[in-house]
């Protein structure tokens, strides 16, 4: 019971930075300038960190839910897309929070193997 809080506050506390970072990040890129960042264009950046963000904010209700497999089906999408940004915003780190977010988005990852871990051993 003491390791389900545990993973419980993990992902809370990963999620929610994932949330608040991305909030911030949508917001700076909009003063990025009209350039391609690695042939990703400001408007595609954008447009992404608010995708990336849609589909993050329900994975807490998804959780609470325990439709572990809706988070896992959306996650590797997500991760790709995360790397892509951290990968073009890699000259502006002081300002986006990309790194951070990767790994949040890993350490979630992580949360999510070791409950459907825990549920094979269980339905065994």
């Amino acid at each position: 019971m003491e390791d389900k809080k545990i993973l419980n506050t993990e992902f809370q506390n990963n999620l929610d930075y994932v949330l608040t970072n991305l909030e911030k990040d949508i917001f700076k890129a909009s003063s990025l300038e009209d350039k391609l960042y690695l042939e990703i264009s400001k408007n595609e950046i954008i447009k992404s960190l608010n995708y990336v963000y849609q589909n993050i904010k329900c994975w807490q209700d998804s959780y609470n839910a325990k439709k572990y497999d809706v988070i896992i089906n959306e996650y590797g999408e997500i991760e790709s897309i995360i790397s892509q940004l951290e990968l073009c915003l890699a000259d502006y780190e002081e300002q986006f929070h990309m790194d951070g977010i990767s790994y949040s988005i890993f350490q979630i990852g992580k949360i999510l193997s070791n409950i459907m871990k825990r549920s094979d051993k269980n339905g065994r």
